[in-house]
């Protein structure tokens, strides 16, 4: 029987990666045979598992266990339902989990975050075989090197899934994607399985938080910290010091907030979380256009598309202190030239911080965001303008505050045909109508050059742009006026 093949490969595996023992084999295997409705594995010999990962051995489990109608349709959301329930089989208990990270966190936080990545990986939570086709590339712009990504990682519903999501009555538990007792949960039409999910124990400012990565991830080992309680995101004086009580327990991560407002916040904003992980973003490297010093804190104006304040300071609760009062002072801020409105019926003025540690000194990157809209602007006057939709609709976050660019899925298809259109000097298909006016203005500078190097170029140029749009203080002579009269009040109220 093929299948007893199968299930004993995908147990070879884990033994390989360690995600088992021989201890444990026996008993995964008969755990394994029975989920798939089998009365005994056959004795088969097998072939030498040499696999990072097990997508490739996990498919023809999956497809079998359809055709005996365990699960259907055959969809990729009901694949991975399955799948789930499958590797979990594989994977120890939470607690067992937490216990072992915190084992190496005594040791090593590295060793910590190592350890628990690669168990993400193994068991195929984070399924590499899909982050893998991810497209990225590096292009040059005036605020220095950024990072460009096409996310193909996340499977786009399939009708079939649609079509009984709309008979299902589906519970409100869990609350949220990111709330704790998504741990070990089946999933639904509506909701990603999580059996094999895991998250780790944190305390951060006294409160009780998890740290766990996320399936798609958009650079490396990108994490999301959340709280244990479902409360709404909000920026206060308690974020930052959460902020820098993780990068105490993990200095060799960041960790960033959303603002708590729509438009410049996260596309989850019912539940209070972070983003951090191990990259080096572009941000990192930005030229510093005015440096001060209060106290023991150092501000630096960055030269960047978006207005970002950073604090720097080897004293944490000095810094801790400045980024409050910062960020009061900006929430009550107004510049009519700047169409910067703290307030009309609700508050409009909000910030993205972003914690790091440089050994000893605590770096806090201070982005302020304003989500103030008009009849020009319905989606944001500070959010990436109508003629740059083409490129990037959605909100602005943190990652991309940072320089890195998370683009549509569609891109990688429109884009052929808009490399095609300038060779050829031709038209795009109608359904293509939404880059008319860029591939006119692209025909007009393409001078013969590489055409994929080209556009590379071109599209990140569209993305600063994007960025550009959403920055309270422009990068003009006007704008940059403006923000120097911010840092020059925001200095008097500091000192």
């Amino acid at each position: 029987m093929k299948i007893s093949k199968d299930i004993k490969m995908l147990c070879e595996y884990a033994l390989n990666t360690k995600l088992i023992n021989e201890a444990d084999y026996d008993y995964v295997l008969n755990r394994l045979t029975n989920l798939l409705h089998i009365n005994e594995p056959k004795s088969v010999e097998i072939d030498k598992i040499d696999v990072e990962e097990p997508s490739s051995l996990l498919d023809p489990i999956l497809d079998y266990a359809y055709e005996i109608g365990i699960f259907t349709p055959n969809t990729i959301s009901q694949r991975d339902l399955f799948e789930g329930k499958v590797m979990d089989i594989f994977i120890p208990r939470p607690s067992t989990i937490n216990y072992i990270f915190n084992q190496y966190l005594k040791d090593n936080p590295v060793k910590a975050t190592d350890y628990f990545y690669t168990l993400s990986q193994k068991s195929n939570y984070i399924k590499t075989s899909r982050t893998s086709k991810n497209i990225k590339w590096k292009s040059e712009t005036p605020y220095g090197t950024f990072d460009i990504t096409i996310n193909l990682s996340k499977p786009e519903k399939d009708p079939r899934d649609i079509i009984n999501q709309s008979d299902d009555k589906s519970s409100t538990y869990p609350k949220c994607l990111l709330c704790k007792e998504q741990v070990g949960f089946y999933g639904d039409q509506n909701k990603p399985g999580r059996t094999n999910h895991r998250i780790i124990s944190m305390k951060l400012n006294n409160e009780d938080f998890y740290l766990q990565y996320s399936p798609y991830v958009y650079y490396n080992e990108h994490s999301i910290v959340l709280k244990k309680d479902h409360i709404p995101m909000n920026v206060t004086v308690d974020t930052f010091k959460r902020l820098f009580d993780f990068i105490d327990i993990l200095p060799h991560y960041f960790l960033g907030s959303n603002a708590g407002l729509p438009i410049v916040g996260g596309s989850i904003l019912s539940h209070e979380h972070y983003q951090g992980g191990r990259y080096n973003f572009p941000i990192e490297s930005a030229k510093v256009l005015k440096e001060y010093t209060i106290k023991d804190v150092v501000l630096k104006q960055l030269y960047w598309p978006l207005s970002v304040i950073r604090l720097e300071s080897n004293n944490r609760k000095s810094l801790i202190q400045t980024a409050d009062r910062l960020y009061k002072f900006w929430e009550k801020y107004n510049d009519s030239e700047a169409n910067i409105v703290s307030f009309t019926d609700k508050p409009h003025n909000a910030i993205t911080p972003i914690a790091r540690k440089n050994g000893d000194i605590y770096v806090l990157d201070i982005t302020l965001r304003n989500n103030l809209t008009s009849d020009l602007f319905p989606l944001g006057i500070f959010h990436p303008h109508p003629e740059n939709h083409h490129i990037k609709k959605e909100n602005i976050g943190l990652i991309e505050v940072m320089g890195l660019a998370i683009l549509p899925a569609r891109l990688v298809e429109e884009l052929v045909e808009i490399k095609k259109a300038i060779l050829t000097n031709s038209d795009l298909p109608t359904e293509y109508d939404v880059h008319k006016d860029w591939l006119i203005s692209l025909k007009e500078i393409y001078k013969g050059e590489e055409i994929n190097d080209f556009i590379n170029e071109q599209v990140a140029l569209k993305f600063v742009q994007c960025i550009e749009d959403s920055g309270v203080f422009k990068q003009t002579k006007v704008g940059i006026k403006q923000f120097d009269k911010f840092i020059g009040d925001l200095i008097n109220v500091l000192n």
